[in-house]
């Protein structure tokens, strides 16, 4: 931010130079990136898996107290990114109602993300085997089932 002050003069010259159309411009990025997604660099060969879970009735009621015990308070009980930490993430938690975000990202994707945690970007902690969590990679394919009901997309 510096640079852009002493570029202008001032604060205030800075100020000025930001126009209207400006902030439009830099508001309507920021809400682009708001559904984003925190490791960019999930390998292909887990990106392009499908997922082998499918959830019967028990096993959803089993997920949604999993996901309520250990992601809405970032992700939100209703999946919308709201939860009441989500204010304080450097990445804003994902929102899984937002259909058009959930059709964008694979299965592979998702899994990946909860296996290894949000990485260098976020704080989303890992669930894998290897974490405090120790969820087997059967229990992280079940909960990306789970949390694909929030947007009801399709696996891809």
């Amino acid at each position: 931010m510096r640079d852009v002050f002493r570029r202008h003069g001032s604060r205030r010259n800075a100020v000025r130079r930001w126009t209207p159309g400006a902030a439009l411009v830099a508001s309507l990025a920021m809400a682009h990136v708001s559904p984003a997604f925190a490791r960019p660099d999930v390998p292909d060969e887990i990106a392009s898996k499908p997922n082998p879970a499918v959830l019967d009735g028990d096993e959803v009621r089993y997920y949604e107290r999993q996901y309520r015990g250990k992601c809405a308070r970032c992700h939100g009980a209703d999946g919308s990114g709201g939860g009441e930490e989500a204010a304080a993430q450097a990445v804003p938690p994902a929102n899984f109602t937002d259909a058009a975000f959930m059709a964008s990202r694979s299965d592979g994707q998702f899994f990946y993300q909860i296996l290894m945690g949000g990485g260098t970007r976020c704080a989303m902690p890992a669930f894998g085997p290897e974490s405090d969590s120790g969820w087997s990679e059967e229990k992280i394919w079940h909960m990306v089932a789970f949390v694909r009901r929030f947007a009801a997309t399709p696996a891809h």
